[in-house]
């Protein structure tokens, strides 16, 4: 064999200095080795049912026995709007819901703590088809009543039934029934104000949104339904379960309640209560993309929500807690859990139902 120049060896030499000098380095052995691996995985694969909620589900002992009263007491009661309305409320196992969402309340309390959800979710129903200023009207001559400042009107159901739900909370505990009432406000006054059409961004629609939904409502029916009090201290000390118990809630609510709220939206395109206002279609808007891929990013957030939610428990629980805020906080995942467990399988949001 022919023996090389020797200029020829040396240039050999000067190729594979630089070649491992500036190609083939350690860290670039290590890129192509983790980038050969990613190749071999999976390709990324679209998935609207998202992996299970870390959250605990389950029951109250007496969900059937409430449930059977409360349908009963609303299906008889309530104005609704068409014979179908009703029975649509039936199947939609409403009065479930905060059977789910407070498994552990009291028994002498699970029934006010249900019924006053649910008196909260069918004023939110009718101010949808309201204008701004008819849902202001409406919620003005409901204030006093359900402050006990005022009789109701016994042919209207919407100041009796409120009058009453109130009155029988108050009559057990009016400590925290003020809280429960506090929280009903933020509610109520949120869904018919003005400003819930001017949200130019997801911050500003994350807050009215968490306004909007109750969450502040229904915590406040978990510490009257099972009892707790808690200190200011002890609520400032949480502030990051709030925010993660907001940002949860409603991004579950929206992502599950879109396809209702849209089907609403396009029959009364006009309605200033039926105004849209929704996470996924925010997300849609603000980057172009279709309703079915703004729903799979949004379940990713709620996911990694959880994730921080869970370190942030074990973080808490080392600096010690009471035995009330313990409850409260682990009252909140079984809130979140049946949440999200109800909202997958009721015809308020479904139209086909999730066994």
């Amino acid at each position: 064999m022919a023996m090389l120049h020797p200029i020829f060896i040396r240039l050999k030499a000067i190729y594979r200095s630089i070649w491992h000098t500036f190609v083939r380095s350690d860290s670039n052995y290590e890129l192509d080795r983790q980038v050969s691996k990613m190749r071999k995985q999976p390709a990324y694969k679209q998935v609207d049912i998202p992996p299970p909620t870390m959250f605990p589900i389950k029951g109250h002992p007496q969900t059937d026995e409430v449930c059977a009263q409360l349908d009963d007491y609303f299906y008889k009661n309530w104005p609704w709007k068409d014979e179908a309305t009703g029975q649509k409320f039936l199947r939609s196992e409403t009065n479930k819901w905060t059977c789910l969402a407070l498994p552990n309340a009291r028994d002498d309390r699970i029934y006010d703590s249900v019924r006053v959800v649910t008196l909260l979710f069918l004023l939110d129903d009718v101010a949808e088809d309201l204008s701004i200023s008819e849902g202001q009207a409406l919620y003005k001559r409901l204030v006093p009543l359900a402050l006990g400042k005022a009789l109701p009107n016994r042919a209207d159901p919407y100041e009796w039934m409120t009058y009453d739900t109130f009155k029988s909370m108050r009559a057990m505990d009016a400590e925290l029934t003020e809280v429960v009432w506090q929280g009903a406000l933020l509610c109520i006054m949120a869904q018919v104000d003005e400003a819930r059409t001017k949200c130019p961004d997801m911050g500003s629609l994350l807050k009215h949104r968490a306004k909007e939904a109750g969450i502040a409502f229904v915590a406040a029916v978990l510490r009257f339904a099972q009892v707790l009090h808690i200190t200011p201290a002890e609520v400032a000390s949480i502030e990051i379960f709030h925010t993660l118990y907001a940002l949860l809630g409603v991004t579950v609510n929206d992502v599950l309640s879109f396809d209702k709220e849209l089907r609403n939206y396009n029959l009364n395109p006009n309605t200033e209560g039926a105004h849209m206002l929704n996470m996924t279609l925010a997300l849609a808007n603000d980057t172009g993309l279709p309703y079915s891929a703004s729903k799979r990013v949004l379940w990713v957030l709620i996911r990694e929500w959880e994730e921080q939610w869970k370190e942030s428990m074990i973080q808490r629980k080392k600096e010690g807690v009471s035995k009330d805020l313990e409850d409260y906080l682990e009252g909140m995942e079984w809130v979140l859990g049946g949440n999200e467990w109800w909202s997958w399988r009721s015809e308020r949001y479904q139209q086909t139902k999730l066994v």
